[in-house]
């Protein structure tokens, strides 16, 4: 097969099917390692990604499985799922009109 050498979250993420926020989730707590270019832009290795999936492959999930999520299709949210509470913002005070002296 013929892979990049370099992978984007991006690239990841639509390679797994997954979220890039996922991708970068799992970077953060060193489940994937990856470095950074020029101090701001995330890669990762493709080494690191075929050595990632192939233990995947061992275990037998899929590279992106979160046991804690309901399977796709059911309407109950997951234990540990949080409803949101409406948040109330205070409206500004109307900007001052220029047309008028």
């Amino acid at each position: 097969m013929n892979f990049p050498k370099v992978y984007t979250p991006a690239m990841l993420a639509d390679r797994w099917a997954c979220s890039e926020r996922h991708v970068r989730n799992m970077i953060a707590s060193v489940e994937l390692p990856a470095f950074r270019l020029a101090g701001k832009l995330l890669r990762i290795r493709g080494e690191d990604v075929e050595n990632f999936e192939c233990q995947d492959q061992i275990s037998g999930e899929p590279p992106c499985f979160d046991e804690n999520l309901p399977p796709s299709g059911t309407k109950e949210p997951a234990a540990h799922v949080r409803p949101l509470e409406p948040t109330i913002r205070k409206r500004r005070p109307p900007a001052p009109r220029l047309d008028r002296r």
